[in-house]
């Protein structure tokens, strides 16, 4: 029998630029978040025939972060494409998401609870941003991060589990 029981619900995204925290937005009942959990692993073969692999090399965890907010802090969002990007609505070709410059943290959480997870070195996918749903129908921010581990201790998230 299940111990814990995890009802979903409406989240909480943040954005953390190393400043501390910042409310990116909020997601609803029917705009849940996506978390997409890829083990990454490299097969060396060694054998003649190279049927079989001697060692398989594990090359660390990622993930992708699909979420849809139904109300979102625009002033949030405009510093979090500028620190990505280098400018709001354009992009700064030949820069190099390197060293720190472009990441930042992502955090999501329930409303209710405050289970979640936080990834510390986050980026905007390429093509990871979507303004749907005009019309007599509530507007939508679509965004698809990619999160990758901390280079120094190799943990890709902390998860924070139901008071």
């Amino acid at each position: 029998m299940a111990a814990l029981i995890y009802v979903a619900g409406p989240t909480k995204v943040e954005i953390n630029d190393g400043t501390g925290l910042a409310v990116l937005g909020y997601s609803d009942n029917d705009n849940l978040p996506a978390i997409q959990f890829t083990d990454h692993q490299h097969e060396v073969r060694t054998v003649v025939s190279g049927a079989a692999p001697e060692e398989i090399v594990l090359q660390g965890l990622t993930a992708r972060i699909s979420v849809a907010l139904v109300k979102w802090d625009q002033d949030v969002l405009d510093d979090m494409l500028v620190r990505q990007r280098g400018l709001v609505n354009e992009v700064t070709v030949g820069r190099r998401i390197v060293a720190n410059t472009g990441y930042f943290g992502l955090k999501i959480s329930s409303i209710a609870n405050g289970s979640g997870y936080e990834f510390a070195y986050s980026f905007l996918q390429p093509d990871g941003l979507g303004d749907s749903q005009w019309g007599n129908r509530e507007r939508v921010l679509t965004l698809a991060f990619n999160a990758i581990p901390n280079p120094t201790t190799g943990q890709l998230f902390t998860e924070t589990l139901p008071a």
